[in-house]
């Protein structure tokens, strides 16, 4: 499990070895299968530890955690909570139903 970065604490790398963030404040180690370390940011040492599958490189990790956009965009797929959150929110709202002050 990775260790939150502490002031002091020096991690092996610079940046997120996935997406090249350098914020040290964000940055953790995880040990690889192998026993290797990679330095991830805060939301890919996440994605890591939810992974059904852990790697065993860098290269690896940035394959199964990198750029997700080819993949079948969700957004689209409306659901009920969602669409009610939504008609909460918007401004789409008739005067009736506003309180006066």
């Amino acid at each position: 499990m990775p260790q939150p970065h502490a002031i002091g604490n020096d991690v092996s790398g610079s940046s997120c070895c996935v997406c090249g963030a350098t914020d040290a404040r964000s940055l953790v180690d995880v040990v690889l299968i192998g026993g290797a370390k990679a330095t991830l940011c805060g939301s890919h040492a996440l994605m890591h530890r939810r992974s059904p599958a852990q790697a065993r490189s860098s290269a690896q990790l940035r394959q199964m955690l990198g750029d997700r956009r080819g993949r079948r965009d969700r957004r689209l797929e409306g659901d009920e909570l969602g669409a009610a959150l939504t008609a909460a929110f918007s401004g789409d709202r008739r005067a009736g139903d506003r309180r006066l002050a």
